[in-house]
């Protein structure tokens, strides 16, 4: 019998995983706080319910959380899961916490412990690696309503006089994929890097995108003033997450921003 999935802070991403495990008829248990996520997860069969509830129930279960730092939960989620151990357990992070790291990045790249951002995170991932968490770094995430194309249609997108340094991306369906194969496969204590296989710069993407919707170019502006995840040059490596089995679907940002922008046309 399959263990049932527990889902602390369903935002963008989980929200699909939570959708899609619900509906292929498994339990699935979601905490959130957006009432239109709550709506959409519900009316597809999951049972959205507290935090005090889900903790209550993380025994033997297949527990994912994606709560961000800032919100000041993660030692109370580990002080939860150290009672009562999930069956399995995933902590979705991200790839900020290599930091200024430039080229070739991978697990085993030195993280950068001089940002708040990256510290919290590492302090997050501190906390569930002792109990067996794999953890996660995620590049970012696009998809659907979100990402690139969209910054482009409301005219607020901005690249760099420079074109700025490659980025790495990850369509929100691979990454839901990513989520259930290290569920599945993941070795507890373990690190892995998510990221499709072609990093490119926000000026070849910016490029190929408003060729297809028809957009002008953004205006350019000083690299310095981008903020400071855009300001990088780094090609994330998810060869040890490919050796688990995943594979992305969309390896590269045309393949993937094509398959959102076509979800959106269909509403």
């Amino acid at each position: 019998m399959t263990a049932p999935l527990l889902l602390l802070g369903c935002g963008y991403t989980l929200t699909r995983f939570a959708v899609a495990e619900a509906r292929s008829g498994r339990e699935v248990l979601a905490t959130t706080r957006d009432a239109a996520r709550r709506s959409v997860l519900e009316s597809a069969g999951v049972h959205v319910v507290s935090i005090d509830d889900a903790l209550s129930r993380v025994e033997g279960a297949h527990v994912v959380t994606s709560v961000p730092p800032e919100a000041g939960l993660d030692a109370r989620f580990a002080e939860a899961l150290s009672r009562s151990r999930p069956a399995r357990l995933v902590y979705l992070s991200s790839t900020g916490v290599y930091g200024s790291a430039r080229g070739h990045v991978d697990e085993s790249t030195p993280v950068d412990n001089t940002s708040t951002v990256s510290r919290a995170r590492l302090e997050a991932e501190d906390l569930f690696l002792p109990l067996g968490a794999s953890v996660m770094r995620i590049s970012g995430i696009y998809g659907p309503g979100r990402g690139t194309s969209g910054r482009l249609k409301a005219g607020t997108l901005r690249i760099p006089d420079s074109g700025g340094g490659r980025l790495s991306r990850i369509h929100v369906d691979d990454l839901v994929g990513a989520v259930r194969v290290v569920l599945e496969r993941g070795a507890p204590g373990e690190v892995y890097c998510v990221a499709d296989r072609r990093p490119a710069t926000q000026e070849e993407t910016a490029s190929w995108l408003c060729q297809q919707l028809g957009l002008p170019m953004p205006p350019r502006v000083p690299f310095e003033s981008l903020h400071e995840s855009l300001r990088g040059d780094r090609a994330i490596s998810a060869a040890k997450l490919e050796a688990l089995g995943w594979t992305p679907r969309y390896p590269d940002f045309t393949t993937g921003f094509l398959a959102a922008m076509e979800e959106e046309a269909r509403g």
